[in-house]
């Protein structure tokens, strides 16, 4: 007679296929979004928003996916990997915004408003991108 763990661990062995499918799917469709986002954003502090969303939805998708094989040392690997990029992506983020700022990168959306006082809330001109040449 078979148990109700044993009954459940048969389910999700013949579902974890279709999981895995469902979870690469999603992570495929972030990561499409987001590099559609970093593309299409104008300029470097909204494309960074796009950016770091590419690393959560799409890589940690991705590593879940992988994750549901339920082999222990992939499942340890994409953990660690998981970690290290939850880790280190809103680190690396804020190195590039902080670099941005620094070189006094100006906001190109419509409406910005720059609260740090430096000027930085819109273009000189409607066709200037990157550093302000008034520095």
């Amino acid at each position: 007679m078979q148990g109700p763990a044993n009954a459940l661990a048969g389910a999700f062995s013949a579902l974890s296929p279709w999981i895995a499918d469902a979870l690469v799917i999603i992570g495929v469709f972030g990561m499409t979004v987001g590099v559609y986002g970093i593309v299409r954003m104008p300029d470097v502090y909204n494309k960074l928003h796009a950016a770091s969303k590419v690393v959560f939805l799409g890589v940690i998708m991705l590593l879940l996916a992988s994750a549901v094989t339920s082999d222990a040392a992939i499942i340890l690997r994409a953990v660690l990997i998981g970690v290290f990029l939850i880790l280190t992506s809103p680190v690396s983020a804020h190195v590039v915004g902080r670099a941005a700022y620094l070189r006094r990168y100006r906001m190109q959306t419509p409406g910005t408003v720059d609260e740090s006082g430096r000027g930085l809330d819109g273009p000189e001109d409607p066709d200037a991108r990157g550093p302000s040449r008034a520095a």
